[in-house]
């Protein structure tokens, strides 16, 4: 995404447009295989060499606050991050490790009454179609 769109996004969601969170953003946007603070970091450090590790937190915390970014905390060790913020699925392959999404309609009625629910996720694991073929 061009950071020009990314800034008016922002804006038209009154949400500071710090080069940081430009940044990382954008990022995560142009790389939909659900990169984790480190592969961020990293990628963005390479075009500012004045980002630091706080600096990428702050912001991949700030854009999950603020509903730009959602938390994918399959696999229990990191937490990746997806720019597609509408409901849907993941799945983990248990041999390569890559995340794909899936479509998943939206539950209706939770049958959890009585309790304030902050976040739905859908996770799945197994074999992706390229190692089921492998073995």
């Amino acid at each position: 995404m061009q950071k020009e769109r990314i800034t008016a996004l922002f804006k038209e969601k009154n949400f500071r447009a710090t080069p940081q969170r430009v940044a990382v953003y954008d990022y995560v946007c142009a790389h939909r295989t659900h990169p984790d603070a480190a592969q961020i970091y990293e990628s963005v450090l390479k075009s500012d060499p004045s980002f630091s590790k706080t600096t990428v937190y702050n912001a991949l915390k700030s854009l999950c606050e603020s509903g730009f970014l959602i938390p994918v905390t399959i696999d229990g060790d990191k937490v990746h991050y997806d720019a597609n913020v509408d409901f849907h699925g993941h799945f983990i392959c248990t041999c390569c490790g890559e995340i794909y999404d899936f479509d998943v309609p939206e539950p209706h009625g939770s049958g959890l009454g009585g309790f304030k629910i902050a976040r739905k996720d859908v996770y799945y694991s197994g074999l992706c179609p390229s190692c089921k073929n492998k073995n």
